[in-house]
């Protein structure tokens, strides 16, 4: 028998969650119903004291009550040393405050999930530039001149902020009307330092789109997010809805595809964004939707994150 595991996870404020949505809720109360101890903290409150990373955390008792879905314990300042487990959950902006804290988090000894080394290898949409044959046409840079002429190729193009989350910072354009390079100029100067991402438009997203779990590499379920009120985005931040979706012979085809990079920076869990067997974008910060995998699939994905977490430990 596994024995009982202290668990850290790092997040968003746990008062923030939406509690019938919340993947790290659900992670968290799977944890909890194995025996496991459950503790949190933001990035915020972690820091380095003269050789040793701490946060400040609390114990909490979780669950999917609306009224009141967490009881914490007492803030204390604790070495990350002392937890078994430390899963990184909170959500983008991946900025250099995120990337500093994967600094911090590897001078733990604890089991990190995902890897800090590999959160920052694999820039969640940047990342699809490794697979050009399973993506739609992509330019990625900040030269307008180039991306005027990338985007003459098609009808519409998507513009993309590299790292933001939930369709927040993504638009529409048409590259044939007057104000394309005025209107894509001003989209790159709000993006800040960082490139962009531009794609050719796929009209299959009216459609939906498909999030594909990927546990170890392996395919483990999907849902379709379909967009809603004309907009194109299927997020469910952007006011998507959710629907039930099967892994088809597309999906598995990018998940092999996608399998030996994840393997090799050591995500036990991913999200793979498909767009009409197309891959779209490899979520490993915070991949979310397994409490709508479970009410439409049946598929109880904590409970098999868990299992593997659980032979991790104990392979040391």
């Amino acid at each position: 028998m596994i024995k009982t595991l202290r668990i850290a996870v790092q997040m968003d404020p746990i008062e923030t969650m939406v509690v019938q949505r919340d993947t790290s809720l659900a992670l968290m109360i799977e944890a909890q119903r194995r025996g496991h101890e459950v503790w949190w903290f933001t990035p915020n409150e972690v820091f380095y004291d003269t050789g040793v990373v701490k946060a400040r955390a609390r114990s909490a008792e979780v669950s999917l009550n609306e009224q009141k879905h967490y009881e914490n314990g007492p803030d204390q300042v604790v070495a990350l040393d002392d937890f078994d487990v430390i899963l990184v959950r909170q959500d983008p902006p991946f900025d250099m405050g995120y990337i500093s804290n994967t600094y911090l988090l590897e001078m733990t000894k604890a089991l990190v999930l995902n890897p800090p080394r590999g959160i920052r290898n694999i820039s969640e949409k940047m990342s699809i530039m490794f697979f050009p044959e399973l993506t739609p046409k992509t330019w990625i840079g900040r030269d307008l001149d180039a991306l005027e002429e990338f985007a003459s190729r098609f009808e519409q193009v998507v513009l993309k902020v590299l790292y933001l989350m939930g369709g927040d910072g993504v638009i529409k354009l048409r590259s044939g009307d007057a104000d394309f390079r005025a209107r894509a100029a001003k989209f790159m100067e709000a993006a800040g330092r960082e490139p962009i991402l531009a794609q050719e438009f796929l009209p299959a997203v009216s459609g939906g789109d498909k999030r594909l779990f990927v546990l170890d590499g392996e395919p483990f379920g999907a849902i379709r997010r379909m967009p809603t009120g004309g907009d194109f985005r299927a997020n469910l931040h952007a006011g998507g809805v959710a629907q039930p979706a099967e892994v088809d012979a597309d999906d598995r085809r990018i998940a092999k595809a996608v399998a030996p990079l994840l393997k090799r920076e050591g995500i036990v869990f991913a999200g793979l964004d498909v767009i009409a067997g197309r891959l779209i974008e490899i979520n490993v910060t915070s991949p979310t939707l397994v409490q709508e995998l479970k009410r439409f699939a049946g598929l109880d994905l904590p409970r098999a994150f868990w299992d593997r977490v659980e032979a991790l430990v104990a392979a040391g």
